[in-house]
């Protein structure tokens, strides 16, 4: 789409010296739209760009645009008259979601069918017969989400229900929610359109007396993990590139304001991994005794510790453990002591710039040959690949 209105000669100036005056309206109360904005601020620090943040998008923040003389913006979650009121401004509109891409000059996003597919392998995997989606009132994105893990779900088999009726900031969708999950067939698998909605759902878990995740499995997506690990149980979520989806964003403005607008304006990004945590973590035991073993695990898996320590802590020689323990889980206990260990080495990467050798200490590794070894062959990549993943490049 052609920029309206003039340009100017100071754009023109500031166009041939590339020294650009970027407005950055994105909602920074949440990490989705923190971590966008610091991928988007990397890539302007890197180039010499003015960058202003316009944290709202009313009639006020409009105002405020024109005073700013902005080249172009950045936007993540506003509403579409900001949008208009930029491109009367003449200014290239990028957006870091998929919410306003009939709006803009160039989009980049999350890939919606990846996110489903990783959500649907993931609930499916953990054990749950039934399926559901719950995504946010009055949001394509979030309806288009669902669509495709309901369409993945039924064409493998399984049941699976929808419902588009929360608002994540408040409690006024809650009881038509907590009506629908109690007509929900279980064990069932949720997947949220994103981690507030996953929030709402577990709330009304709560109220219905529901077990979480023994009778309904709850799995978020952008695992902002500050809120990921404060709820109760800790939730799962669909991890997405979002400090790469920043600058991106901040790239492809680059290409258009330098003439050189991209072959592909709207982009899509796959998905990381789903980051598993307690509201879907349906690991359990009948035997009391391998109940008693897996508590011990996930109590001490940050020390060096053995399936001799293992069998003495719960009383039972340790051929016996190890063959109940596979008929119970399904799992050696080699396979479950690694898969606790790599869901901390992951944590702990995704957060400190700490050199490997504590990373391996922390997890109960001595050697740090041991630990890089385990990490790469579980997760397909080396710890520092993962690290960069997570923080930028």
């Amino acid at each position: 789409m052609a920029l309206r209105g003039g340009i100017g000669e100071a754009r023109r100036k500031r166009r041939r010296a590339g020294a650009f005056r970027v407005a950055v309206c994105i909602d920074t109360r949440d990490a989705p739209g923190r971590e966008r904005l610091v991928g988007a601020y990397r890539y302007a620090l890197e180039r010499g760009w003015y960058l202003f943040l316009v944290r709202g998008d009313d009639a006020a923040a409009c105002h405020q645009m024109a005073g700013l003389h902005v080249d172009g913006a950045i936007l993540y979650d506003r509403e579409p008259g900001l949008h208009r009121a930029l491109r009367r401004l003449g200014a290239v509109t990028v957006e870091a979601s998929a919410r306003n891409l009939d709006l803009d000059n160039a989009a980049v996003f999350a890939d919606d069918q990846k996110i489903a597919r990783m959500a649907a392998d993931h609930l499916i995997a953990s054990g749950f017969e039934h399926f559901a989606y719950c995504g946010m009132a009055h949001s394509h994105q979030s309806l288009t989400r669902g669509e495709h893990f309901c369409d993945l779900i039924t064409r493998r088999g399984f049941s699976a229900t929808a419902f588009s009726g929360v608002w994540p900031d408040g409690e006024i969708a809650l009881p038509p929610l907590v009506r629908w999950l109690r007509g929900i067939p279980r064990p069932a698998g949720i997947l949220a359109s994103d981690d507030r909605v996953a929030e709402r759902v577990l709330a009304a878990c709560r109220w219905l007396g529901l077990k979480v995740p023994d009778e309904i499995g709850v799995l978020g997506t952008s695992n902002d993990e500050l809120m990921c690990e404060l709820t109760h149980p800790r939730l799962s979520s669909v991890a997405l590139p979002t400090s790469e989806l920043g600058r991106r964003a901040a790239e492809l403005l680059e290409r258009i304001l330098i003439g050189r607008p991209p072959r592909r304006p709207f982009l899509t990004l796959a998905p990381l991994e789903v980051i598993a945590r307690a509201s879907t973590d349906r690991t359990s035991a009948k035997d009391p005794k391998i109940a008693a073993a897996i508590e011990f695990i996930r109590a001490n898996a940050r020390r060096p510790i053995g399936t001799d320590q293992l069998a003495d802590s719960v009383g039972i020689p340790r051929r016996t453990l190890e063959r109940r323990f596979a008929k119970d889980t399904g799992q050696t206990i080699h396979q479950f002591l690694v898969e606790i260990r790599l869901r901390h080495a992951k944590q702990f990467l995704r957060h400190s710039d700490a050199p490997l050798n504590e990373v391996a200490r922390y997890c109960g590794y001595l050697a740090t040959s041991a630990f890089t070894r385990m990490f790469s062959a579980s997760a397909g990549c080396h710890p520092e690949t993962y690290r960069r993943q997570y923080r930028g490049r």
